[in-house]
């Protein structure tokens, strides 16, 4: 009898054994292979559940991946230019694709170049700011200049109120004639095209073809002859000639118009001075290169 309720009982416990086996486990008395490469169907169930519970933007990732899509660890480059003044002409620094302030000190962080951007269009400009623009006290027939706290005699011509004087303020892309300050002091400074369209104070800009023309005719306006430079040291003809920037587009009748054409041309007005003119033609205007550096008369608004 003790013989037999051992056995019954022995087989009790297989059979408890085997059917907690169902939940998933693997049964004691299961055989593995050597190797381990043998799934049940209910580790497959897990795995396919915890793939599921990936994050949405992985999976979607792996599917533009598949496709020859966009990696995406893939940095991609837009271009951002920070627009500030004349200080945009030569000023600019130009990022390889690491933020900082200093022009080639992206050496210092190698592990970034991966993300450089790889051509000329990828790049991100940075333009230091201007002087504050206040605009200037008018008093009369005198104009203070409040950036600089110079000041212009103003002459009215055409309705319209011009500085009788060439401006003297020092932007960027501005010069001295032959880089002698006792030019500036006695014929103003010199400008880029660029420079000239943002060195007058507030209120105050270019004048356009009609205001030109209108100085042009006034017999008393008072016109220097401050010269002009090509560069830094291809200047000439000052106590000769003057050159002031207009704000206009090009046309027929105007001096070179034919062989200066493009986007690198605009309007200046040439005056010479009397003696120097003979009988040729005194007061004009003429097209001639952006980067050349002219002088700057301003309107008022």
């Amino acid at each position: 009898m003790k013989r037999i309720i051992l056995k019954m009982g022995v087989l009790g416990v297989f059979c408890l054994v085997a059917g907690c086996s169902d939940d998933g486990s693997t049964s004691p008395l299961q055989p593995v292979a050597d190797n381990d490469t043998e799934v049940s169907s209910s580790d497959k169930a897990v795995e396919n559940s915890s793939s599921s519970a990936k994050p949405s933007s992985e999976t979607s990732t792996t599917s533009s991946e598949s496709k020859g899509d966009t990696p995406k660890d893939t940095v991609i480059h837009e271009k951002v230019i920070l627009v500030d003044s004349a200080a945009i002409e030569t000023s600019s620094y130009v990022s390889s694709g690491v933020f900082c302030w200093n022009a080639g000190c992206e050496k210092d962080f190698p592990e970034s170049s991966s993300s450089a951007p790889k051509s000329s269009e990828d790049k991100i400009v940075f333009t230091e700011s201007s002087a504050s623009n206040d605009p200037p006290t008018v008093e009369g027939n005198t104009m203070k200049d409040n950036r600089d706290d110079k000041t212009y005699q103003l002459k009215s011509v055409g309705g319209k109120l011009w500085m009788a004087e060439d401006l003297a303020f020092d932007a960027s892309n501005s010069m001295c004639f032959a880089n002698k300050e006792e030019n500036c002091t006695k014929y103003g400074r010199l400008y880029t095209y660029n420079a000239a369209t943002r060195a007058c104070p507030a209120g105050w800009r270019l004048p356009n073809r009609e205001e030109a023309q209108a100085a042009l005719n006034a017999e008393d306006f008072p016109w220097s002859y401050g010269g002009r430079c090509k560069g830094d040291s291809d200047c000439g003809f000052t106590g000769e000639m003057g050159f002031h920037w207009v704000d206009a587009t090009p046309q027929n009748g105007d001096k070179n118009f034919d062989t200066n054409t493009g986007d690198s041309y605009t309007v200046i007005i040439v005056e010479k001075e009397p003696e120097y003119a003979g009988d040729n033609e005194q007061k004009f205007f003429q097209v001639d290169e952006k980067v050349k550096h002219f002088s700057v008369r301003c309107v008022q608004e």
